[in-house]
């Protein structure tokens, strides 16, 4: 796989999830706290994209013999394209916000954001050579407002560790 469908792959994944979130806005458009967490997130994952697609651009223009080499990450798209199948039907399905936790959580936790923030660290458009610097700058506001959403409203015990661990996933050494 080479660098440019590396891109376009990863770009549909991170629209993929950007759906997602579309999807659990629309089914809980009653509650006004959920449709703007799941709003907000699928914007997150549209902008992700975006970015990528810039990137993907300024790739595209250079002579094939001085674009970027990528290796490693078919196996990780193959499972990320996997579960977005999956979660974007289980979306439609949710009744509960449990539910609509249990799948973000799911997303969240995939190695969507590690292919996202290594390809992006690699670019020219980044502003972080330092992979935990990049990873906390694009997910951190996403994932705590996550996190502050199942502490606040989930019942599901399984959900609210998930939470927990992606709290502390989250690299806290940054100034």
């Amino acid at each position: 796989m080479d660098i440019l469908e590396i891109l376009d792959r990863c770009g549909a994944l991170e629209r993929g999830a950007g759906d997602v979130y579309a999807i659990l806005a629309e089914r809980f458009a009653d509650d006004p706290g959920l449709r703007a967490l799941w709003r907000k997130m699928a914007e997150d994952e549209r902008e992700h994209a975006r970015k990528l697609e810039t990137w993907r651009a300024l790739v595209a223009a250079e002579v094939p013999e001085h674009r970027p080499v990528a290796s490693g990450f078919a196996d990780a798209i193959r499972e990320i394209e996997i579960l977005l199948r999956n979660t974007r039907s289980e979306a439609w399905r949710c009744a509960s916000a449990d539910e609509a936790f249990a799948l973000a959580l799911k997303l969240e936790e995939s190695e969507l954001d590690s292919l996202y923030t290594t390809l992006l660290r690699s670019s020219v458009i980044t502003r972080s050579s330092d992979a935990a610097t990049a990873l906390r700058a694009e997910t951190a506001a996403h994932h705590e407002a996550l996190v502050r959403m199942v502490r606040e409203r989930s019942h599901d015990e399984a959900n609210l560790l998930l939470a927990s661990l992606l709290v502390e996933s989250e690299p806290d050494d940054l100034p």
